[in-house]
């Protein structure tokens, strides 16, 4: 996915329609778009997928997102929103939508400041509202042409709203976790691209609740501005209501298109 300039006043605009409309996991994979945001630049991508789920999202189901990011010399930002939506009983509803918003500025070069903020909503996983912030470094111990390697950890501070308050779940209220990542980008070829991120999330207070995501991808360079994605996405809570799975499996295809 190659990103093009664009105006500031554009940006404003875009970000305005995205943050209108109402994925995801407990965070996303975003190396692929920090090294298709140009240096000094930014850009705007639409997705449009088709995904099987195993687990408590079970069938098939399509959905679309969309993405913008900026960069600039010491800063990249960027804004994702998505939804997945199917149709059950002869009606078309939206199974579960999210945003993020996440901001990096670079103190050295293997150094940068993160600082994001997300929401989230999952009948499957029986979460009617989930909002998150967080904030901590991110170390890059391999940057390479062809191999990159980077490190994470924030504090991050959730509050989970359930449909159900059943007993045994995360149940309602706040958590302040340690959010860990570990992140690779391989350069596998000039039209292959292969990422990986894992998340490992558990609460200060109690380390035997936490999360545990790993969301694993190839994007493939059709054209400048259209793109194929294969994501596989593996998610365990450790905790959760009793008639919710702790384990979700997601293989997801997608286009992208960019401008």
């Amino acid at each position: 996915m190659i990103f093009g300039p664009s105006s500031t006043a554009t940006l404003a605009c875009l970000l305005l329609v995205l943050g209108q409309t109402p994925d995801a996991r407990a965070q996303v994979n975003v190396e692929p778009y920090r090294q298709k945001v140009a240096q000094q630049g930014s850009g705007v991508a639409v997705r449009a997928s088709m995904a099987s789920y195993a687990g408590n999202t079970r069938g098939v189901i399509f959905g679309s997102a969309g993405l913008v990011g900026i960069h600039g010399a010491k800063n990249f930002a960027f804004l994702t929103l998505s939804g997945d939506y199917t149709r059950l009983n002869g009606e078309v509803s939206v199974a579960k939508w999210f945003g993020h918003l996440r901001h990096d500025y670079q103190l050295r070069d293997w150094l940068a400041w993160e600082e994001y903020g997300q929401i989230e909503s999952d009948r499957f996983r029986r979460i009617r509202l989930r909002e998150l912030v967080g904030t901590g470094p991110r170390f890059g111990l391999v940057r390479g042409d062809v191999f990159e390697l980077y490190y994470g950890a924030s504090y991050m501070y959730e509050h989970t709203k359930l449909d159900t308050a059943a007993t045994g779940g995360r149940g309602q209220g706040g958590a302040h976790r340690f959010s860990n990542y570990i992140s690779a980008l391989l350069h596998a070829h000039e039209r292959v691209t292969l990422s990986s991120v894992t998340y490992y999330q558990p609460r200060f207070d109690r380390v035997s609740d936490y999360i545990l995501l790993s969301v694993n991808g190839a994007d493939f360079t059709i054209t400048s501005r259209l793109h194929s994605r294969v994501d596989a996405v593996a998610r365990f809570d450790s905790i959760t209501p009793p008639d919710v799975k702790r384990a979700d499996l997601e293989l997801k295809s997608a286009l992208e298109l960019t401008f």
